[in-house]
């Protein structure tokens, strides 16, 4: 027992001895869906998502992201705007693991039927990525968005998988008691 134990954790060292360290410079286009759990009505928008990343020197980096989704009720159709930019640090914990931390600007607008409400906020964002092969990348990481006074924590994890250094596939989900964000992405590394 104590060989196979030994052994699987050496295969493990190896693989990850092998694997490249996250890109922090790279865009991706993808679909989103956004689930209001404690909503009295059956409002699931969904629709685009862009975002991106630029690493400034070795650890600074900005990063961005923009939503549009839409949903029918009643027979009116509610868009739900979502936009974030913000400013963040990498420290590498080894070859191919990140820890991160991002500060956030956040907007979110929500229209429809002549109506239109915008609110803007913060994000404060934690977590650590890794290229646990040269062809996967996890990631997890806690964040904490505070829009109109209204602060939620939300418990994130996604994973990309690399058919080359520069082109990806990957999924994430988000989640905290209110709401949950489902998003598909393809990712350009750059």
């Amino acid at each position: 027992m104590k060989r196979t134990l030994l052994a699987l954790a050496l295969g493990a060292v190896s693989i990850n001895a092998f694997a490249a360290a996250p890109s922090w410079d790279y865009v991706q286009a993808g679909y989103v869906s956004t689930d209001f759990d404690d909503a009295d009505i059956d409002f699931k928008p969904s629709g685009f998502s862009l975002s991106g990343a630029k690493l400034l020197g070795d650890s600074v980096f900005v990063t961005g992201t923009y939503s549009q989704q839409s949903d029918d009720i009643f027979g009116v159709d509610i868009d739900l705007d979502m936009a974030s930019l913000g400013l963040g640090y990498r420290y590498g914990l080894t070859d191919n693991t990140d820890f991160f931390g991002v500060v956030s600007y956040e907007n979110i607008e929500i229209s429809g039927a002549g109506e239109s409400e915008d609110d803007n906020g913060y994000g404060l964002t934690a977590g650590v990525r890794s290229m646990v092969t040269d062809s996967v990348e996890l990631r997890g990481a806690i964040r904490y968005l505070d829009i109109a006074d209204d602060g939620d924590t939300f418990f994130v994890a996604g994973a990309d998988y690399f058919f080359s250094p520069q082109f990806a596939v990957g999924v994430s989900y988000e989640t905290s008691s209110d709401l949950s964000f489902f998003n598909v992405n393809a990712r350009y590394n750059f």
